[in-house]
C-alpha cells in the first residue's frame, strides 16, 4: 500500500512538472505568434518608458526568476536563452539591465569573449543610466584585456573614469586606467584625447602624449601638445606634471635639451597680429612699439632692438613664434601679443623658457598666473595696494584700517596684500569683512567693521559693486575715508556714486606710467592713420614698452632672471620712493564735486616740510563719506585748476 502511494505521488509530481513545461512552451509559442503577427516587432519599446501589460509583466517576472536560478546553477547557455527571450519580447521590463548584465557574465563564463564584449556594448547603448554601468565598464575592460583588445579596454576604462574620477583614481592620484593607457601609442592617445577634450580624463591623456613624445625625442611635438593645455587652471595636477617634463622640476631635469641660443640682453621680441582680422590693431601696436624703441634708445644710450613676429591673432601661431623668439633668437624679453588667447599661449611657452613676457593689453586678468615671469601692466593691483598703504600711513598718518572686500580670489588676494603692507608701514588692520561678489546688500559687512571705528576703509571692489556699496557706506555713516583701486577711474562710478564717495582716494589708472611718456606719445602719434580703438591700444603699447626698456636699462639686468626680478619690484611698487605728498599727486586721484581730480598734495606739503612728515592737517581727510566734505584742494594745492578725469 505504501509503495503504491509513493508511485502515485511521484506520478503526480511528474505530471505537474510536465504540465508546467507544456504551459511554458504554449506561452512562448503564443508570444512568438503575437510578435510575428505584428510584423516581427516587439509589443513594447526598448526604452522601457511604456509599462508592460499586467499579464506580460507577470510572465516577464517568471522568466526573470527562472533566469536567475539558471545563472546561479551556472547553466550559462540556458541563461543566455532566457535573457534573449526577455530582451526580445519584454523590452519594457524594468529589470532588463540586470538581465543583460547576467547574460554578459554567462557569455564570459562560457569563454565566448566576443559575445561578452558585444553584449557589453549593447548594455551601454540600451541602459546608459543604469546603476550597473560602472560595474559593467570596469568588467568590460577586464573582458577586453582577456580578448587582447587593448583599445576596447582603454575605451571602457576612460568612460569609467569620466563618469566619476574620484571612484576611478588610485591612492597615488593616477587614474586606475593608467596601466592600460600607458601601453597605447601616441596616435591612439591622440584619438581618445580629441574625443574627450572637455572631459576629466583629457589632461591625463595629454600628459601621457607629452611623456611618450619626449621619450621618442620629439621635442617640438611634445611642446605643441603641452601648449594645448594652456586654459587649464594652475592647480591642475597634470598641467604641472607636463611643465615638469618640459622644463624640469621637483628635483628632476627636463626630459629634453631645449634648443636655445645665447641671450641677447638688448633684444625684445614683439608679438602682434599683423595679418588677419585684427591686422589694423596689430599694426598700430607695432608702430607704437617702434616709436617707444626710438625714444628709449635716445634717452638711455642703449641700442635696444625689436624682433617683430606676426601671430595673425591665432594662439597656435603665437606659441610657435614665441618658441622661436625665446629659443633661436635669444630674446631677453617678450612683449605682446595684444589679445588674451594668443597672449595666453605665448605666456605658457615663454614661461617654459624662463623669458619675461610683458602684456599691456590682454583683458583676461589671469594671464599673469600662467608663470612667475608673466607681467600684465594693465593690471597693477600689487602696485596700487602698496601705493595706497604708503600714502595713508606716511602722508595721511592714519593708524586704524578696515577692509571690506568681495569674497572671490582677487578680493581675498588684495585684502591679504593690503593687510601685509599696512602692517609693514606700522599701521593696524582692526577689522575685515567680506561680501558675496553678486551681493547687493552690504549692511552686515559695513556694520561689522564700523564697530571697530577705523579711520580708513579699503574697498577693493569692482565699479558695479561700488555703485551699490558707496551709497551704503554713506547711508550707514561709516565715518572712514574710503580707498579703492584704479578701476574707480570710471565714468559710471563718477556719475552714480561720486557724491557719496567725495574725497575717496584711488590710484590713477596710469599710476605706473610717468606723465611725460604719455605726452611724448600724444606729440608724435598721428591718430588720423588709425581708428580711435587702435590709437588707444597704441598708447598702452607705447607706455608699457617704455616701462620695459627703461627697466632693462636702469636695472642693468644681465640675464632673464635678473630682469624678471626687476620687473617684479617695479610692478609691485618696491622701487617707488615717496618724497613727501607731491610724490603722490601724479599717481593718486580723488572725487571732488563729482569729478576725478589729482590728489591735493598742496594741503599736506607745508605741514610735511615743517614737521618732516610727522603731522598732517586734522581736517584734511578725517571726515567720512557721509559728512560735509572739507575742501581737498586749491589751484595751488593740486598744481592745476583743471584736471581731466581718468576714465575707463
Amino acid at each position: 500500500m505504501d509503495q503504491a502511494d509513493g508511485k502515485e505521488t511521484a506520478m503526480a509530481a511528474l505530471t505537474t512538472r510536465t504540465m508546467s513545461r507544456i504551459l511554458m512552451i504554449l506561452l512562448l509559442i503564443t508570444a512568438t505568434a503575437l510578435v510575428v503577427g505584428c510584423g516581427g516587432k516587439a509589443s513594447t519599446p526598448a526604452t522601457g518608458e511604456v509599462r508592460l501589460a499586467e499579464e506580460d509583466l507577470e510572465q516577464a517576472q517568471r522568466l526573470y526568476a527562472q533566469l536567475k536560478r539558471e545563472f546561479s546553477l551556472r547553466r550559462d547557455r540556458k541563461t543566455l536563452e532566457l535573457a534573449g527571450n526577455l530582451l526580445d519580447y519584454y523590452r519594457g521590463f524594468e529589470r532588463n539591465d540586470e538581465v543583460l548584465s547576467l547574460a554578459i557574465q554567462s557569455a564570459y563564463r562560457l569563454g565566448d569573449l566576443r559575445q561578452a564584449l558585444a553584449l557589453t556594448d549593447e548594455f551601454m547603448a540600451k541602459f546608459p543610466s543604469s546603476p550597473l554601468v560602472d560595474q559593467r565598464l570596469s568588467r568590460g575592460a577586464e573582458i577586453a584585456l582577456a580578448a587582447q583588445d587593448t583599445l576596447a579596454a582603454a575605451d571602457y576604462l576612460i568612460r569609467h573614469y569620466n563618469r566619476g574620477p574620484e571612484r576611478a583614481t588610485r591612492s597615488n592620484g593616477e587614474p586606475a586606467a593608467g596601466s592600460v593607457l600607458e601601453t597605447l601609442t601616441v596616435d591612439q592617445l591622440d584619438t581618445f584625447s580629441d574625443r574627450d577634450r572637455a572631459l576629466p580624463v583629457w589632461p591625463y591623456l595629454q600628459y601621457l602624449q607629452v611623456r611618450k613624445l619626449l621619450e621618442q625625442g620629439k621635442y617640438a611635438q611634445a611642446e605643441a601638445v603641452g601648449d594645448e593645455m594652456v586654459l587649464l587652471g594652475e592647480d591642475n595636477t597634470w598641467m604641472g606634471k607636463v611643465r615638469d617634463l618640459l622644463r624640469g622640476g621637483h628635483d628632476q631635469p627636463a626630459m629634453f635639451t631645449r634648443p636655445s641660443g645665447p641671450v641677447n640682453v638688448n633684444r625684445v621680441g614683439v608679438l602682434a597680429p599683423l595679418t588677419g582680422r585684427y591686422a589694423v590693431l596689430g599694426n598700430a601696436f607695432v608702430d607704437a612699439c617702434l616709436m617707444a624703441l626710438d625714444q628709449a634708445n635716445n634717452e638711455t644710450g642703449r641700442q635696444f632692438e625689436l624682433l617683430v613676429e606676426d601671430t595673425a591673432g591665432n594662439p597656435v601661431n603665437s606659441a610657435l613664434v614665441t618658441r622661436r623668439l625665446s629659443g633661436e633668437e635669444g630674446c631677453m624679453a617678450l612683449f605682446g601679443a595684444l589679445m588674451s588667447d594668443p597672449t595666453a599661449t605665448a605666456a605658457v611657452v615663454a614661461d617654459q623658457y624662463g623669458v619675461p613676457l610683458v602684456s599691456p593689453t590682454a583683458t583676461n586678468d589671469r594671464v599673469w598666473q600662467l608663470g612667475e615671469r608673466i607681467f600684465q601692466t594693465n593690471l597693477t593691483g600689487f602696485y596700487e595696494v602698496r601705493l595706497l598703504a604708503q600714502l595713508a600711513t606716511t602722508v595721511l598718518l592714519k593708524e586704524r584700517f578696515a577692509i571690506i572686500f568681495p569674497d572671490d580670489p582677487e578680493g581675498r588676494r588684495n585684502a591679504e596684500v593690503f593687510t601685509a603692507e599696512i602692517e609693514a608701514f606700522g599701521g593696524e588692520v582692526v577689522a575685515t569683512a567680506s561680501f558675496p561678489p553678486q551681493g547687493t546688500d552690504f549692511r552686515e559687512a559695513i556694520l561689522e567693521v564700523k564697530e571697530h571705528r577705523p579711520e580708513v576703509v579699503f574697498c577693493p571692489a569692482s565699479v558695479d559693486q561700488m555703485v551699490l556699496l558707496g551709497p551704503q557706506l554713506d547711508f550707514y555713516h561709516m565715518g572712514a575715508l574710503p580707498l579703492g583701486l584704479s578701476n574707480w577711474n570710471s565714468q559710471k562710478l563718477k556719475e552714480r556714486a561720486a557724491t557719496q564717495l567725495e574725497r575717496a582716494l584711488f590710484p590713477s589708472d596710469q599710476a605706473l606710467i610717468p606723465p611725460e611718456w604719455t605726452a611724448e606719445f600724444e606729440m608724435r602719434w598721428d591718430g588720423s592713420n588709425y581708428p580711435r580703438e587702435a590709437s588707444a591700444l597704441a598708447l598702452r603699447a607705447y607706455q608699457s614698452l617704455r616701462m620695459l626698456l627703461d627697466t632693462m636699462a636702469s636695472s642693468g639686468a644681465a640675464n632673464r632672471g635678473q630682469l624678471a626680478e626687476a620687473l617684479t619690484r617695479r610692478l609691485a611698487n618696491r622701487d617707488f620712493e615717496a618724497e613727501g605728498p607731491d610724490s603722490f599727486a601724479s599717481v593718486v586721484r580723488t572725487f571732488r564735486s563729482q569729478q576725478v581730480v589729482p590728489f591735493p598734495a598742496g594741503l599736506f606739503t607745508e605741514s610735511w616740510e615743517l614737521t618732516e612728515g610727522a603731522w598732517a592737517p586734522a581736517d584734511s581727510t578725517d571726515t567720512g563719506p557721509g559728512d560735509p566734505p572739507a575742501p581737498l584742494g586749491t589751484e595751488e594745492g593740486t598744481g592745476s585748476s583743471e584736471a581731466s578725469p581718468d576714465s575707463r
